[in-house]
């Protein structure tokens, strides 16, 4: 393999160009070298911005180009984990979008093959790589949290008005979209989930989506609970990342690109015991200097991708590739946060019942 990680993508609609102009952005350990899309508008798009790549109409022809060591898939759910596999099965790393699979049977089915290939598979978690990922994980580390009790996390998407006809979102069944929400908190709980409990308003709104609101409780094994909500169709104002942590020494509210943090003991974080309130962006100069807490790598400016988040990603993708170390977010990270949400459907169509959340590894 060549210094730089030569990088193909699946799939050139909004989300696929975004990720191909962050290549762009990091020349030292990625070089963009082809594209796919079976639609001729956004192939005509991906030309006319990149004339120096190669593009084809299939995802196989891609894959077998030779032209690539590596690829990111932006294409339907329902198509995602067949491509993910092929990928593997040809020795070409993945960088697989979210949620990882689209049922039960494909999860497993791309477990067993991510562990028999020699390619790479990380799923594409931008959440984790947000900056109040590494905050709340390094609130943990220096000992300021204490035991985890319980956490509230929302994912409101849309502005509640009459959807387009062709869009995903109309009929998806949003709990499946858990990954924006239970990525982090995998990440700082490390627990598992278990069991889980969902609802759904379905369209009572009557604007053409299927599923207005849905919420879950989650369990795990030590008895952790955590309230998930995914909306696609409500009127919503405000924050639309929002991660409540109730901890055994503090509170932490983080939403969108703030964090406010109250500590139960009065220490020098906390003046006079009050919240704490920190924005997370690069450009905030009101931010609170000389704290412990706060680490300037974890604001690290961006001009693209969710505030940062996709470029330091890809990165973390290509140079693991290039040096040869574990997946940043490997096969059962991926499943573990995106098989809850599959679980959670289930239970939705069933009015709410418990349903034991199962894991390839664990049958």
């Amino acid at each position: 393999m060549s210094e730089k990680v030569r990088l193909g993508i699946a799939g050139c609609g909004p989300r696929g160009m975004q990720m191909a102009r962050i290549a762009k952005l990091l020349p030292d350990c990625c070089e963009l070298t082809a594209m796919s899309d079976p639609a001729e508008k956004p192939l005509s798009k991906a030309k006319a911005v990149f004339p120096e790549i190669k593009l084809f109409n299939t995802t196989e022809e891609l894959l077998d180009s030779g032209l690539i060591d590596a690829i990111i898939t932006e294409i339907p759910p329902e198509i995602h984990t067949e491509y993910v596999v092929k990928a593997l099965e040809r020795g070409i790393h993945v960088l697989g979008e979210i949620p990882c699979v689209n049922s039960i049977e494909e999860g497993e089915t791309l477990w067993r093959i991510a562990n028999k290939s020699k390619a790479m598979y990380m799923c594409a978690s931008n959440p984790n790589y947000r900056a109040k990922t590494p905050f709340i994980l390094k609130l943990r580390d220096m000992g300021l949290l204490g035991r985890i009790i319980y956490i509230e996390t929302e994912y409101v998407h849309g502005n509640g008005e009459p959807v387009k006809r062709d869009s995903w979102r109309n009929a998806y069944e949003s709990c499946r979209y858990c990954t924006h929400s239970l990525g982090p908190v995998l990440a700082l709980t490390g627990e598992e989930f278990t069991a889980v409990s969902c609802m759904s308003t379905y369209d009572r709104m009557g604007n053409g989506r299927a599923h207005n609101v849905m919420s879950a409780l989650l369990h795990t094994k030590e008895s952790l609970v955590v309230r998930f909500l995914t909306a696609f169709g409500v009127p919503a104002h405000g924050p639309l990342h929002t991660t409540r942590i109730f901890a055994e020494k503090a509170n932490v509210l983080l939403y969108n690109e703030k964090a406010q943090v109250w500590f139960k003991e009065l220490n020098s974080f906390s003046a006079e015991n009050e919240f704490l309130e920190i924005p997370l962006t690069p450009e905030r100069s009101s931010r609170p200097l000389g704290l412990p807490i706060l680490d300037e790598e974890i604001f690290k400016a961006a001009t693209y991708g969710h505030n940062g988040s996709d470029n330091l990603m890809l990165r973390d993708f290509a140079e693991a590739i290039l040096n040869g170390k574990p997946s940043p977010i490997g096969i059962r990270q991926g499943l573990a946060m995106t098989l809850p949400g599959i679980f959670a459907a289930e239970s939705a169509r069933e009015g709410g019942a418990l349903k034991e959340i199962k894991y390839p590894w664990s049958v």
